[in-house]
């Protein structure tokens, strides 16, 4: 029955990702997410928003078709803007994978080196709303959303967002 349920969640999510006709962006300000202490693929603990820092916040999956394409695009940014004063921290959606081998596979096979936020319970993935995958969230200084995408990103939009 669960498994069911997780079958058809993933199938809804790449339907509506595949049918939107391009990402749209959203740029109203909305209340400041809670802070959430959370911890990346590595074992390090991140706070999840970091005030005081521009945070460019991406929620993904290993299975979404999107995701995989956009990913390498987040690791050329991360390689060319490390200096910037953006910082760059992906989620992955635990809840929605089969296991953490799975997720460490994909990011071994695709030499992913920037921050990944395992979200295993889904906590991170409630408070920002996210519905579909691949969503990516601008933060601002003070950790309010300043911009919104819905759909995959490439390297160039988030040059773009870190310049603004």
């Amino acid at each position: 029955m669960h498994k069911t349920r997780l079958i058809v969640c993933a199938v809804l999510l790449i339907a509506a990702a595949v049918w939107m006709p391009e990402a749209k962006a959203s740029s109203e300000k909305r209340a400041i997410p809670a802070v959430f202490l959370m911890k990346t693929i590595e074992g390090d603990e991140i706070s999840i928003p970091d005030k005081g820092q521009k945070t460019i916040l991406h929620f993904w999956t290993s299975w979404c078709p999107s995701c995989k394409k956009e990913l390498p695009q987040f690791q050329t940014y991360y390689e060319q803007s490390q200096s910037d004063d953006v910082r760059l921290v992906t989620v992955n959606l635990m809840n929605a994978e089969r296991n953490k081998d799975t997720v460490q596979n994909f990011v071994n096979q695709h030499h992913l080196t920037f921050p990944i936020v395992l979200d295993s319970k889904g906590e991170l993935m409630k408070e920002y709303n996210v519905m579909t995958i691949p969503t990516s969230f601008l933060l601002n200084e003070k950790g309010e959303i300043e911009k919104k995408i819905v759909g995959p990103m490439t390297a160039s939009q988030l040059k773009e967002w870190s310049e603004k």
